[in-house]
């Protein structure tokens, strides 16, 4: 543990899947640096099991360092709403070189595909995608560009430099995966040894109300209130 700070106990594992069972599939959360051939799916990760059930990975590498933080984090929604599953998981990297470029992508990989209805449901700070299965609802989503931004001006964990035509259009840095199965988050140009945080949250429930929306008021979540149950700073 080198890019978060723990005041609960934790322990090393070699028991960790970084890969969550939904009603709808399997969610996979991926780091790619193309520059690099780096792709966590297809790399060994040092894994420790956190205090509340989360597990923390770990990926060393010469050009940085990576941790991803999967967790069930403590969730809050309107009363009159419910959820069955809030997951999230939470990237931190640390470049060791200068002007890194990666990608954090989480997407689903669909039980069947035929079956599927996915579609964008952003809004108020949050990209996100919905899913509809059978009678099963979820939710995906991530801080939109204009946080990203701000964060980046703040300097609050994100030190991208995003350009010009980024802060013109930031509606355009998160990207939809295709068939809007997932959700992509580029980050072109990290600055030497600056950390930079990316969260993804995915929330399910059973629904039969087509205008239910307790899933994407369940991912509306800050960095800080997912990582709150684990003790992780």
């Amino acid at each position: 543990m080198k890019l978060f700070k723990s005041n609960h106990k934790y322990f090393q594992t070699q028991n960790c899947n970084s890969v969550i069972d939904t009603p709808c599939g399997k969610i996979v959360f991926e780091l790619k640096i193309d520059d690099y051939n780096f792709s966590n799916t297809n790399s060994n990760a040092d894994c420790l099991k956190l205090s509340n059930g989360g597990t923390l990975f770990s990926y060393n590498d010469n050009k940085f360092i990576a941790e991803l933080v999967i967790c069930e984090p403590t969730y809050t929604i309107p009363k009159h709403m419910n959820v069955e599953k809030v997951f999230a998981g939470v990237w931190r990297i640390k470049p060791l070189v200068s002007n890194l470029k990666c990608i954090f992508e989480t997407k689903l990989i669909p039980k069947n595909l035929i079956d599927l209805v996915s579609g964008p449901n952003s809004g108020e700070g949050v990209d996100a995608i919905t899913f509809d299965y059978v009678d099963n609802r979820m939710t995906l989503g991530t801080e939109d560009g204009l946080t990203l931004i701000n964060r980046s001006i703040e300097k609050s964990l994100m030190g991208n430099r995003f350009s010009p035509l980024n802060r013109e259009f930031s509606d355009n840095i998160i990207q939809y995966i295709d068939d809007y199965t997932g959700l992509s988050v580029p980050l072109t140009s990290l600055d030497e040894n600056e950390v930079s945080q990316i969260h993804f949250v995915v929330a399910w429930n059973k629904v039969s109300d087509e205008f239910d929306s307790s899933t994407w008021f369940a991912v509306d979540m800050t960095t800080n209130s997912i990582l709150t149950k684990e003790g992780l700073i």
